[in-house]
Parts: C-alpha cells; sequence; structure tokens
C-alpha cells in the first residue's frame, strides 16, 4: 500500500506547518517552542484525508498513517521524498507498533534525515552512489537501489536534430540557452516542458523566445518518446544535484547528454555524454555543444557509449525490483531476530 502527500493547494500553510513542527521537536525542551507539536498536528490545511484503494492520498500523512497502519498492518514501512516532520512522526508511530522502518534517498536533501537526533533506520536506501557517499560520510551505511524508470515507453527513433532542454526552470539551467543559441544561430534549441511552469517561469521562457527565433518552446507531452524525437542532444545544465530520469532515458536512446559536473549528474551521464565545469561559465557550454555538433566521430562514439550506459543490467526495471524487495525482506527478517532476541 502506498500513502502519498496530496498536500497541492496548501503550499505556504504546508510550508510554515513544518518548518514550525520541525523547530519544536528539535527545541521541545525550550520554554518558546517546546511541546508544541500536538497543536502543529492540527494545523489547518493538514487534516487527513484519505481515498479508498491501494494508493492512499492525505495532505497530512503523519496524521493518516497511524489509522492506515492499524487497519492495514504493515511488516514494515517505507519513507521516501517525505519531510523531515511528518517522516519523524510516522517513525514514532512505527517505534510504538514495533515495525522497522527504511528510508530511501532520491535527493541530495533527503540527508538531512540521517543528521543527530533523528535517530536511527532499520535500513537506508539510495538511488545513486553519491547518496551512498553522502550517507557514509555520516556515519550510516546505505545500499544502492537506482530509481526505476521504464525506458521503454520513452524508446523512440530520433530525427537528431535539435537540440533540448527538458523542463526549462532556472534550477534546471534554463539561462544557459540565450547565449547558446546567440552562439549557434544555426542550431534550433526545444525548451521542453515538463512540470507546468509557473507564471515567472513561463515569463522567462517567453522573453527567450521573442529574442531568439532559433528556440522553441513544447508543451508538456503524455508520451515520453515525443521528448526525444528530434533529440541530437539533451542538455542538463542544472545547478541542484539530481538524477533526473530524462538522462537515462536520453541514453536509452543513444542520445548524448551534456550535464553540469555535479556529482549526481556525472554518475547519471557516464561514458555517454560530456560534463561541463560549472566554473567555465558560458564557454564551457559552447565548447562541448561545438564538440558534439561539429565532429560526427567524436558524436557517434558517444551515442555508443550512450546506448551502452542506458542499458546496463543495473538499471533495469526487473533488477531494480529484485534487488530493492531483497533489502526490504532482509531488513523484516533482521527486525524478527532482533525482536525475539
Amino acid at each position: 500500500m502506498m500513502l502519498v502527500d496530496n498536500a497541492a493547494g496548501y503550499s505556504i500553510t504546508r510550508f510554515l506547518h513544518e518548518q514550525l513542527w520541525d523547530a519544536s521537536v528539535r527545541f521541545e525542551n525550550t520554554p518558546l517552542l517546546g511541546g508544541s507539536a500536538s497543536w502543529l498536528r492540527s494545523f489547518p490545511g493538514r487534516t487527513p484525508l484519505v481515498t479508498s484503494g491501494d494508493v492512499l492520498l492525505s495532505p497530512a500523512p503523519e496524521n493518516a498513517f497511524p489509522d492506515i497502519a492499524v487497519t492495514f498492518r504493515p511488516d514494515i514501512v517505507i519513507g521516501s521524498s517525505i519531510a523531515r516532520p511528518a517522516w519523524r512522526e510516522i517513525r514514532a508511530t512505527c517505534a510504538q507498533l514495533g515495525l522497522p522502518t527504511v528510508l530511501y534517498l532520491r535527493e541530495e536533501s533527503a540527508l538531512s534525515h540521517l543528521l543527530p537526533g533523528n535517530g536511527r533506520h532499520s535500513a537506508v536506501l539510495a538511488n545513486s552512489n553519491t547518496l551512498v557517499a553522502g550517507a557514509a560520510r555520516m556515519g550510516i551505511e546505505a545500499h544502492f537501489v537506482p530509481s526505476m524508470v521504464d525506458v521503454g515507453a520513452a524508446r523512440t527513433t530520433s530525427s537528431r536534430e535539435r537540440i533540448v532542454l527538458v523542463n526549462p526552470r532556472e534550477e534546471h539551467g534554463v539561462h544557459i540557452i540565450p547565449d547558446l543559441a546567440r552562439t549557434f544561430p544555426t542550431i534550433e534549441f526545444v525548451l521542453q516542458e515538463s512540470w507546468p511552469l509557473n507564471h515567472s517561469e513561463r515569463a522567462t521562457v517567453d522573453e527567450i523566445l521573442a529574442n531568439h527565433q532559433n528556440v522553441w518552446f513544447r508543451s508538456r507531452r503524455s508520451s515520453p518518446s515525443d521528448v526525444f524525437s528530434d533529440a541530437a542532444i539533451v542538455l542538463a545544465p542544472h545547478l541542484l544535484d539530481n538524477r533526473p530520469r530524462t538522462i537515462l532515458e536520453a541514453l536509452s536512446n543513444g542520445i548524448p547528454v551534456v550535464a553540469s559536473d555535479l556529482p549526481g549528474l556525472v554518475e547519471s551521464v557516464g561514458p555517454g555524454g560530456l560534463i561541463v565545469d560549472r566554473a567555465s561559465g558560458p564557454i564551457g557550454w559552447r565548447d562541448a555543444v561545438e564538440t558534439l555538433w561539429q565532429n560526427p566521430a567524436i558524436y557517434r562514439d558517444l551515442e555508443q557509449h550512450a546506448r551502452a550506459y542506458g542499458s546496463r543490467p543495473e538499471v533495469q526495471p526487473e533488477h531494480i525490483v529484485q534487488t530493492f524487495l531483497q533489502h526490504v525482506a532482509n531488513t523484516i527478517s533482521d527486525s524478527r531476530e532482533q525482536v525475539q532476541l
């Protein structure tokens, strides 16, 4: 069963609630915030809202969880991409019920769950070796289990005529596009929408389009294969470290990726593209694009490496599921053995 945080429409309330709640727990012995966690649980917009089925939705998963745990009676509880206060409450409930907990790290910010004072998990998994290393630096052993991506849905035969940047937001490096568009006026660039853009983000995109005739905006596509149908190169000039699924999808199509030199991106791209030193500024991105666009032999070599790296065994869904379930089974077994002791 999956319990999903469905806090859409509560962004401001959610932010205030999480910050205050987190502070109330961390400073529980202080007169100002101590003991306020119970009151904060009933903060407006944070009451449970659960629907029937295998996927349960709630704007307050930590509030909905206790009843679900008693009714569903899980053997183990796995947390991923969840706010610290919510996960802390869920783990407290799990401790009362004798349930083991697993934290699945999928973004760098999730390492904050491992900070002192948050207690130890029964097991920790991570979707990148970068996060495994980050956990190790905090004295926690994490096991590598990649995020599962169904690259089959993204498979296509690309015309390889354009350069594509997916999700044209500030944090995804849309700022590099004007310089590239000016430098390479005969190359067409596509700003591919993934998540809906807010008003400010769309205004930035519209300004780029108005000033550069060789830049297109393409609205979100229902089929992932449409994203790559014309891509010769996929850009990932991200400012924040992550492992976007679009990189693996591009690589599986033999499309080289040019990415920032952030550890998660370097690991995701592997030998299937070029890495740009962020300190090099615009010239680094120009050089990378020129290298691929003007050198067919280099491009063909990276195309082959991209396809091979995007199809390696460890990122195949069957392998990932088997590895994930094995770690879960081992954690359940270890937990039961500890109870018997």
